[in-house]
């Protein structure tokens, strides 16, 4: 297509070339890409945002996918800003070390290490830790906080250059990146190649079907190549020589799923909780055309009735203004068609202060200028962290102003 974004014809799990369009959402420039008040004249491409899925092995996925330079060499999301996950990366860290008896002193190699959070709570329980983190901010920030990280992909290179260095490693993690993965059987097979004979691959990623109970959509954006079912990762590891162990639901990103895998007749024994939710989904009907276009119905609904509220307030003469500036804010944004009721955007992130958002071009601000313009009412873009927003902006709601929270349901609090 172009040397920003590329156009899959085959699955990445099968390898095989048929699969059906069964969710459409509206077109999006990257959703990441905001732009500072220089690039605005810069008009930033949109592209296709639709989930498609392999009839031969359930995997779920988009054909339009990021060519990963333009996504991460210079990236700057940072994990310690994300709510509410310092604490979940204290307890991963201990439940796995604890649970597999992992040995004082052994390697964890985090894929996709970002700032190196998680690895700090792997360091924090005595263990060797090392990243790979290919955006160069990200890698230079977690060496400066005593993280060693290597700024680049699991490659053939990066991989040979680990095991010469360190080892191979009793725990190899992959924590939200796996779903961003262009070639997963490589990728997959390059990771297998730096685990001990004992070791376990511990993956944990968004789980479509805990996402969408709460009709979250708005965590499919183009960084997001793949939609994983347990099922589906259960084939792709078997056709790596790795098999799963165990997984496990777990709470953030509005519903993920934990996965830990090791070598094909590995020492440890299979956990009957894989069995269990596999035979979940496939009870649920979790990878299907129908499952998917009831979903978006659902959606459908939601967005008649946010847009008759905010109709109805702009009809008022009353100001309405965005809370949060990320990737899903703008999938968010423009797949329910927000852009004519929002004056502007507020966040707590400092990065994004000053900035626009991708195509539309809102305006970003600190979030000390709801507490100087009062507008009547916020809506929450970020709906995903309510509880946490609404506790630290307490006072706004105080002042008797309104929140709106969009999903799951349209709701209005104060």
């Amino acid at each position: 297509m172009n040397n920003i974004v590329k156009k899959i014809i085959r699955c990445s799990v099968c390898n095989l070339e048929d699969y059906t369009m069964i969710l459409k959402l509206k077109d999006t420039p990257l959703e990441d890409k905001f732009v500072d008040k220089k690039n605005l004249h810069i008009e930033q491409e949109i592209y296709q945002l639709a989930l498609n899925l392999c009839n031969n092995c359930g995997y779920v996925f988009l054909t339009h996918q990021v060519f990963p330079e333009n996504e991460y060499d210079d990236f700057e999301y940072k994990s310690n800003t994300t709510i509410g996950l310092a604490d979940h990366f204290d307890k991963y860290a201990k439940s796995i070390i604890e649970r597999y008896n992992t040995p004082i002193g052994s390697l964890v190699v985090d894929l996709g290490s970002n700032d190196g959070s998680m690895l700090r709570s792997f360091k924090n329980n005595s263990m060797r830790v090392l990243g790979v983190e290919p955006a160069r901010i990200s890698a230079l920030e977690a060496n400066n906080n005593g993280i060693e990280t290597i700024n680049d992909y699991l490659t053939d290179t990066s991989a040979a250059s680990i095991l010469n260095k360190c080892g191979a490693a009793e725990i190899v993690t992959a924590n939200y990146m796996y779903a961003n993965i262009g070639d997963l059987l490589k990728f997959t097979k390059l990771v297998r190649s730096i685990m001990s004979d004992n070791a376990i691959f511990v993956v944990e990623t968004g789980y479509h079907p805990e996402q969408y109970k709460v009709k979250m959509f708005d965590y499919i954006y183009h960084e997001h190549f793949s939609y994983f079912t347990v099922d589906t990762l259960s084939y792709l590891f078997d056709s790596c020589g790795l098999e799963m162990i165990d997984a496990e639901i777990t709470s953030p990103k509005g519903g993920s799923v934990r996965v830990v895998v090791q070598q094909k007749c590995g020492n440890k024994k299979i956990n009957p909780s894989v069995k269990d939710i596999i035979n979940n989904e496939i009870k649920g009907k979790v990878n299907t055309y129908k499952f998917f276009d009831n979903f978006f119905s659902s959606l459908q609904i939601i967005k008649n009735n946010l847009h008759k509220l905010l109709k109805d307030i702009t009809l008022d003469g009353k100001k309405v203004i965005g809370f949060g500036a990320s990737h899903s804010t703008t999938t968010l944004i423009y797949h329910f068609e927000l852009s004519d009721y929002i004056d502007y955007i507020v966040d707590d992130n400092e990065a994004k202060h000053g900035l626009y958002s991708p195509g539309l071009h809102i305006p970003v601000f600190s979030t000390n200028r709801i507490y100087v313009d009062k507008p009547n009412y916020i809506l929450l873009l970020a709906w995903q962290h309510s509880s946490v927003i609404l506790e630290r902006h307490s006072k706004f709601l105080s002042n008797g102003r309104r929140v709106i929270v969009p999903l799951p349901s349209v709701r209005v609090l104060g």
